[in-house]
């Protein structure tokens, strides 16, 4: 009987669904192993970021590669503290700051939780299909217990295509919630900054 699970026997029983799931699975890895490098690269401490912010120079061209570096950065170009329109400056450019970033964070996170949405359909639909040959392969045999041994072997490969979709829909949901949570965290980050480098800036300037 083991023989007869091969690549071959599965696909005609899926159908085209299980190469659809496998090119979805590999769409999704790319997008976790991308999305991963992305925010581990812009780690950053927010003492030491907030420290460089407030020396001549600024943070430097690696720290600005950070979300927290870049609204920092965009926030120093507020003015001067002290003047009427500054705190109003300063919050404008943070808004902004963090609306520029979020494309960025959250690119490709739709095409991940589309992913971990549809792919248990398509599995589903895969098995449909695999158990309707099954049962037409059942109607077309004369001999009933070879007909059973059949249905049995078809159901059973048809179900391949529903773990197929869970095995691609599972690690895409968990991965679009932790960078969900990640982009959330960072521009949490990025508010705690700029609150930390506006009172910063306003005792500097014995305000």
């Amino acid at each position: 009987m083991a023989e007869n699970f091969t690549l071959a026997s599965l696909l005609g029983s899926g159908g085209p669904t299980l190469i659809i799931l496998l090119l979805c699975s590999i769409i999704s890895w790319i997008i976790i192993i991308e999305r991963w490098l992305y925010f581990g690269r812009r780690r950053v401490q927010l003492d030491s970021l907030l420290a460089a912010a407030l020396t001549d120079q600024g943070p430097g061209a690696a720290e600005q590669e950070s979300i927290e570096g870049y609204v920092l950065t965009e926030c120093l170009t507020a003015g001067q503290p002290g003047s009427d329109s500054w705190e109003r400056d300063f919050e404008e450019i943070k808004g902004r700051a963090i609306a520029e970033k979020l494309p960025e964070m959250e690119r490709y996170l739709n095409v991940e939780a589309t992913l971990g949405t549809v792919s248990p359909y398509i599995g589903l639909l895969g098995t449909v299909f695999g158990i309707i040959q099954a049962f037409g392969h059942l109607g077309s045999q004369a001999d009933t217990s070879g007909s059973m041994t059949g249905l049995n072997q078809g159901i059973a490969q048809a179900l391949v295509a529903t773990a197929g979709g869970l095995l691609v829909a599972i690690p895409a949901t968990m991965a679009f919630n932790y960078f969900r949570k990640k982009v959330s965290q960072a521009v949490l980050r990025s508010e705690v900054a700029a609150s930390r480098l506006k009172m910063a800036l306003l005792k500097k300037a014995g305000l």
